[in-house]
C-alpha cells in the first residue's frame, strides 16, 4: 500500500497557524479570567482540627508557643480541660496534596523583606468553605508576638467558620424537618437533625434532644414576656437561669438546673446575619442532684414584637470529651429563626 503525500501550501500554513494562536490566546485568556467559576474540592480533617505550617523549629520555638497558648488555649466553660482545637504541625516542605484541601490552616511565614508583620484571611482558596490564616513577619521573634496579638481574633475566626460549616450542614442534612413554637402571633423554627426530637413544645417555649446511652444534647428556645430594646448579661444570666430551674429537672424529680456559680461565666456580644448577638458560656449544675455540663446561651431581640428571643444549648457527658459535643449544640442554635411560611 502505498503512503500518500499531503503537500500545504504557504497561504495555507500561515492561515492555519493564525488560527491556532487565535485559540491558544483565547484559552490563556480564559483561563486568568477569575469569573469563570472553579469547581473546588470539600475540605479534609475533622470538626475542630487547625492544620499549622510552620517548621520544626518554630514549632519548637515562641512562635508554636503563641499558637498553643493563644491561639488554642485550654477552654473556659468545660468541667474538664479540653484545648480549643485539635493542632495538626506540618512542615513547608509536607504542606502538599491532601493537606492543601485542610478545613483550616494557619501559614507562618518569616519573610526578611516585610517590615510589618501581617494577618490574612483568606477563604475557599484551596477547598470549599476553607479558612486560611497566613501570619508573616520579618523574624521569629516578631511572628510569635503577632501570634499573641491576633491570637484571639485568630481563634474567633475559625471558631464562627466550624459553626457556619456545621450549621449549613445540619440544615441541608435535616431536610424540611423543623420544631415549630407559636409565640403570640409569630412562629419559630429550629432545625431538627437525624437523632434529634422534640422534648416539649408550648406557647413561648420548646425544647429539642438528642440521646444516647452516653450523651445527651439539648436546644431550648423561649420567648419572654417582657419587652426591651436591649439585653446584657446580666438580663440573660436571668433569663437563662429561670428557663433552666422552671423546665430541666432532674430523674428523681426534686432536683432542677442551674448556673454553676463556682466557676465565672464568660459573655461576649457580637452582630452576625444584621441580628445582634449577646452570648454567655459556662457550666450547669443540678440544684439538689450530682449532674453537670456546659451550656450556651444567647439572646436576640426581635424587632417585630421587641421581645427578647433565649436560646439555651446544654451537654450532660460525664465520660466523653464535650468540645465538639458543645459546638454541634452551638451550631443548631443558630438555626433558630421567625417562621415565614
Amino acid at each position: 500500500m502505498r503512503m500518500r503525500a499531503f503537500y500545504f501550501n504557504k497561504k495555507e500554513i500561515m492561515r492555519n497557524t493564525s488560527i491556532c494562536l487565535l485559540l491558544l490566546t483565547a484559552l490563556i485568556t480564559s483561563c486568568g479570567d477569575s469569573s469563570l467559576t472553579r469547581t473546588l474540592p470539600n475540605v479534609t480533617g475533622t470538626t475542630g482540627e487547625v492544620l499549622v505550617v510552620m517548621n520544626r523549629y518554630m514549632w519548637d520555638g515562641s512562635p508554636g508557643q503563641a499558637v498553643r497558648e493563644q491561639v488554642s488555649p485550654m477552654l473556659i466553660g468545660l468541667p474538664q480541660e479540653e484545648p480549643a482545637f485539635t493542632i495538626l504541625p506540618v512542615n513547608p516542605e509536607g504542606f502538599r496534596d491532601i493537606y492543601l484541601a485542610h478545613r483550616n490552616v494557619i501559614q507562618a511565614v518569616v519573610d526578611p523583606g516585610k517590615p510589618d508583620p501581617e494577618v490574612v484571611y483568606a477563604r475557599n482558596k484551596w477547598a470549599e468553605t476553607q479558612l486560611v490564616i497566613s501570619v508573616t513577619a520579618p523574624d521569629t521573634a516578631a511572628l510569635a508576638q503577632c501570634i499573641r496579638d491576633n491570637g484571639e481574633a485568630i481563634r474567633r475566626s475559625i471558631n464562627d467558620t466550624e459553626r457556619e460549616r456545621l450549621t449549613h450542614w445540619l440544615t441541608n442534612s435535616a431536610g424540611r424537618a423543623r420544631s415549630v413554637m407559636k409565640a403570640g402571633e409569630t412562629q419559630w423554627e429550629v432545625v431538627l437533625p437525624a437523632g434529634w426530637k422534640p422534648d416539649f413544645n408550648r406557647e413561648g417555649i420548646m425544647m429539642i434532644s438528642a440521646e444516647t446511652p452516653s450523651t445527651t444534647q439539648s436546644v431550648m428556645v423561649s420567648v419572654t414576656d417582657r419587652t426591651t430594646a436591649r439585653i446584657g448579661c446580666i438580663e440573660l444570666a436571668d433569663l437563662t437561669q429561670r428557663r433552666m430551674s422552671d423546665e430541666v429537672k432532674g430523674p428523681d424529680g426534686g432536683s432542677f438546673m442551674v448556673i454553676e456559680q463556682k466557676v465565672p461565666v464568660s459573655c461576649r456580644s457580637f452582630r452576625r446575619n444584621q441580628t445582634d448577638y449577646i452570648e454567655m458560656r459556662g457550666l450547669w449544675t443540678l440544684e439538689g442532684g450530682f449532674m453537670g455540663g456546659p451550656f450556651i446561651s444567647c439572646a436576640f431581640i426581635d424587632t417585630a414584637t421587641i421581645r427578647p428571643v433565649v436560646v439555651t444549648g446544654f451537654v450532660y457527658a460525664p465520660r466523653e470529651e464535650k468540645r465538639e459535643l458543645l459546638r454541634q449544640v452551638e451550631a443548631l442554635m443558630y438555626t433558630v429563626k421567625k417562621r415565614t411560611e
